[in-house]
């Protein structure tokens, strides 16, 4: 009996050697033929799989994420809102997104040397000066009475993937850039708000520059208040010359009226009852040269453009930072290397 119970010992000390056997080749099987557990050597981690929704390009690298390893990244949650061009208010509400600062240093980092340039899946685009990137340079507004006011607090430039804890929808994104606060204190202007977001890429800084204006009240313009100015969801305007070239700016009747009363913004800060009553327009150049506008003759003509650029690029040296350029004007009438402009009324 005792020999026969050893037997049975020894064919059940076999069997589960065999089973443990089938069972760790079973498991091999399993990783080799790659079942969705654990990492396997090749296979791309959960967080990379799904469409690219982000491009980020620098001078030496560029990187490409998607919707999960945009939301791996440190994030920033906030408050932006916003006051379109004829001053509707968008109260501030709750934005979560990677700062753009962080997703520049992914590819280089940037400096005072560089701009970042947004672009949307539909073409739109915005350059934002190294100010701005760094959450100054923004015109900021009360959210109750929508009048002009210094920043309270810390901006914050956002690539957002998500509103008030959701997913932003595809009316607006998945993406949208949004320029955030710690607390719901104000809004900004609201083109820069830009919406299918698509593209990040770190550029090479235009010169700064700064053209005064004298009127009613004195003002200015430098590089960075024309660039917010001069976008197409704003007030960005063209002309394109016999020769085929595109000029780009901002027509010249609405800067004169940023000075041509005390009301410098938003809906009604052109006087067109005064434009039409005439007042001179002196433009003068860095070269000494003085040219003079009627107010009658380019009231309401979005042609007559201040150009920054032609042909999609920046003015050459000749006409740098500005040119008066539109329809009806003399060679004489379109100087460049403009300097400063002054509203004289009659």
């Amino acid at each position: 009996m005792r020999s026969h119970g050893r037997r049975r010992a020894v064919r059940g000390a076999g069997l589960l050697v065999l089973l443990t056997a089938a069972a760790l080749g079973l498991v091999a099987l399993a990783g080799a033929c790659g079942d969705g557990s654990g990492d396997q050597a090749g296979s791309p981690s959960p967080a990379a799989t799904g469409p690219v929704v982000l491009t980020v390009k620098g001078d030496d690298a560029t990187r490409t994420f998607t919707m999960a390893e945009l939301k791996a990244l440190p994030s920033y949650v906030g408050y932006a809102g916003s006051k379109s061009s004829t001053g509707v208010i968008t109260p501030p509400s709750r934005y979560k997104g990677v700062p753009l600062t962080d997703l520049a240093d992914l590819v280089g980092g940037v400096s005072e040397a560089n701009g970042i340039t947004i672009v949307a899946e539909d073409g739109y685009g915005m350059t934002f000066s190294y100010r701005q990137i760094t959450g100054d340079g923004f015109t900021t507004f009360d959210p109750a009475t929508g009048e002009e006011e210094p920043a309270d607090g810390e901006l914050t430039v956002i690539v957002a993937y998500e509103h008030e804890g959701e997913p932003i929808p595809d009316e607006d994104g998945p993406l949208k850039l949004a320029i955030a606060q710690d607390t719901p204190a104000q809004v900004t202007e609201g083109h820069w708000a830009i919406k299918w977001l698509s593209e990040v890429s770190v550029t090479k800084a235009s010169a700064a520059w700064k053209v005064q204006l004298e009127g009613a009240v004195p003002g200015k313009i430098d590089r960075a208040s024309y660039v917010n100015c001069a976008s197409p969801g704003c007030h960005g305007s063209g002309w394109v010359d016999d020769e085929g070239r595109r000029w780009e700016g901002i027509p010249l009747y609405l800067v004169a009226g940023m000075v041509d009363d005390r009301k410098k913004h938003d809906a009604g800060a052109y006087n067109a009852r005064l434009a039409k009553q005439g007042y001179d327009i002196q433009i003068e150049t860095v070269h000494g040269d003085v040219v003079t506008i009627d107010s009658r003759e380019i009231a309401g003509k979005d042609s007559v453009v201040l150009s920054s650029k032609v042909d999609g690029g920046e003015l050459p040296d000749e006409y740098f930072p500005l040119r008066l350029v539109g329809p009806g004007l003399s060679d004489r009438q379109m100087p460049g290397g403009i300097a400063r402009i002054v509203v004289r009324a009659r």
